[in-house]
């Protein structure tokens, strides 16, 4: 894990994301919300776990982004598994490809930019010599 001085706040802040796509996909409705704002299902999904790899990013080290993205795509993994599992909803094997689609370009993203980006934010902001 990277330095920080707000770890937990940043910490706090991801763990909200994770549980805000848990609840996005296993309530009933959702789909109804999503198409009011125009966004199709699989760019939310690749949004979602790219938003998602993004964060965690900020918190890992370059040699660790290798496992955060493991971790995203077990998740989504995992997601539509239970999905596939509850009479309401239904489980897509694309929506799994849109998965990988974000934390691919996520971590490219992290490997190329990001990593680490949450120290060098409390640098800017004097938390940090």
């Amino acid at each position: 894990m990277v330095d920080l001085r707000y770890v937990w706040v940043w910490m706090l802040f991801g763990w909200l994301l994770v549980a805000g796509i848990i609840v996005a996909s296993v309530v009933p409705d959702l789909r109804i919300a999503m198409m009011s704002t125009g966004m199709t299902d699989k760019v939310a999904h690749s949004f979602s776990y790219f938003l998602l790899m993004f964060w965690f990013s900020g918190l890992y080290k370059r040699r660790y982004q290798m496992l955060v993205a493991a971790g995203v795509l077990v998740l989504g993994m995992l997601l539509e598994t239970i999905q596939w599992q509850l009479p309401y909803r239904m489980s897509d094997p694309a929506d799994l490809l849109a998965n990988l689609i974000g934390v691919v370009t996520g971590f490219v993203f992290a490997i190329l930019l990001s990593a680490g980006w949450c120290r060098r934010i409390e640098m800017f902001l004097g938390y940090h010599d």
